[in-house]
Order: C-alpha cells, then structure tokens, then sequence
C-alpha cells in the first residue's frame, strides 16, 4: 500500500514539473532586435557588439538576436520568452586608472511577470571578472505584446503555434542589480536604460485553424462528391 501511495506521489510531482514549463510553440519570427541609441553609447564612450550567432548594426544601433522558445508556467499567465543561450550584446570603454570595462550580457529571457529582462552578466573591470547568472537588468516601463490573440500577461497555451509580437521601451535599471553591483559598479551601467530605445520582436500571422464543424462539413462535402461520382460511373 505505501508503494502504491510512493507512486502517486512521485506521479504527482511529475506532473507539477512538467506543468511547471510548458513550452508552446510559435510561429516563424520575421525580427528580433534590441535597439540602442549610437548617441548614448557615444556620449558614455561605450562601443557595442554582438557576442554568438547575434548581429549588431552600428549605424542604426540594431542587435538582433534569435528566440530559441516560448513558456508558461501556467495557463492562462505570464509568458516567458527565452533568446538564443549563447548570444548576446557586449560592451566595452577604457577608463582612466582602470582599463578596458567590459560588459557582457547572454542567455537573456524576457519574462512578462515582471516586464523584466534577465541575463548572464559578465562585468570585467580592472583585470577582474564579476558574474551574475540570471540576473534582473531592465525593467520595462511599457510592454505592448500578445501571444497569439492574447496578452503576454494572461496568455493561454495552445498546441498549434501562435505568433508572438512584442514591443518594449521606458526602460529602469532593476534595483536588485543595482544593489549587487554596489556603489562602483553599478556606474559602469546605471546609462544603460537610457541608451535602450526598444526591444522588439514580430513574427509571422498564425495560419487560421479551420472550426470542428467546418471539418465535418468538408467531410460530408467530401462524401457527397464520392456518391455523385460514384453514380455517374454507374450510370
């Protein structure tokens, strides 16, 4: 009797955690890019570039970088939207008594809950690297986003891609980074909201998925050309 509740048990916790992140699939995304503003990184003597498989247009100030996936820990709720592991934007300025900075943020997730966007941060400065995995950067002061024909913030899994369109802008630098940082580090990205003019991603309209009944009405359709055929060999 105990091993039979043993495997309810562990059933049941199997379920939670397949619960936990359901993955819904999406359509094919036509772009995907973090815009900065040239002039801001200018104005704070940082250069920007693109780390992995990510490209990074210094004229229009561009990062595109891929959506590897689409979660919910739950539905309807929050989307999480997972970019490609290995890419990512870097960036780097000299200072005086200092050296080369350089900030390198990868593996990032946007994650609806909290209109927030997480990394892994790499902050080199003065010959010494600071790591932070999964870390809050940008909280995003506005989102204007749907999955599918929802928001990102009540989105409903579906087993058919839906597409995924957001915009995200009015950005903050989250506190929790600011208070890992300290005092001196965190001068090395308390700019960075400001030169994010958007994060942006858009992909193709879901193909429209025809209605049970209209299945059943192609069917008898189907099944009435048979029958007329079928007569007129007959006849």
């Amino acid at each position: 009797m105990k091993s039979i509740k043993h495997l309810a048990i562990l059933a049941l916790a199997a379920a939670a955690g397949m619960a936990s992140a359901a993955t819904q699939p999406i359509t094919t995304v036509t772009s995907s890019f973090i815009t900065l503003d040239p002039a801001a990184l200018t104005a704070n003597s940082f250069t920007a570039s693109a780390l992995g498989s990510s490209t990074y247009n210094t004229s229009t100030g561009k990062l595109t970088d891929s959506i590897s996936s689409v979660s919910l820990a739950s539905t309807p709720g929050s989307a999480l939207v997972q970019y490609d592991t290995n890419s990512g934007l870097s960036l780097k300025t000299s200072i005086l008594f200092v050296g080369t900075v350089t900030l390198n943020l990868t593996d990032l997730v946007y994650n609806a809950a909290d209109n927030t966007l997480y990394s892994d941060l790499l902050v080199n400065a003065g010959g010494k690297d600071y790591i932070y995995a999964n870390q809050s950067i940008l909280v995003a002061g506005t989102e204007n986003g749907t999955l599918g024909s929802t928001s990102l913030d009540n989105a409903v899994l579906s087993a058919n891609p839906q597409s995924l369109n957001y915009t995200l802008t009015n950005f903050t630098l989250s506190s929790d980074l600011s208070t890992k940082l300290g005092s001196t580090l965190v001068n090395f990205v308390s700019w960075l909201p400001g030169a994010v003019k958007n994060v942006t991603v858009t992909s193709a309209a879901a193909p429209a998925v025809p209605e049970p009944s209209t299945y059943l009405l192609m069917g008898m359709g189907l099944v009435g050309m048979g029958l007329v055929a079928r007569r007129r060999r007959q006849g």
